[in-house]
């Protein structure tokens, strides 16, 4: 469900960043339909969101198969 609000993204990744014995890595995948272009502003949207409640866009290419428009996202370690 897209979703734009950064109220409910913080709601959605904070569930993910509960504490868990098993857990070692938290990682968020967002998928956008580039060529919708209300879900395209809801990306974007999110990705402010994502800024503001502590997370980078990592863009690397490990990965041959990876597209421009993809990212990931890494939460940023405190000092």
């Amino acid at each position: 469900m897209p979703i734009s609000w950064r109220g409910t993204l913080q709601q959605y990744v904070g569930r993910l960043h509960r504490h868990h014995d098993n857990k070692q890595v938290v990682q968020v995948y967002d998928y956008v339909d580039v060529y919708v272009p209300t879900l395209m502003r809801m990306y974007k949207k999110r990705v402010k969101g994502y800024e503001a409640i502590g997370y980078t866009i990592r863009r690397d290419g490990r990965d041959s198969n990876q597209q421009p428009n993809q990212y990931e996202y890494v939460q940023r370690e405190d000092p």
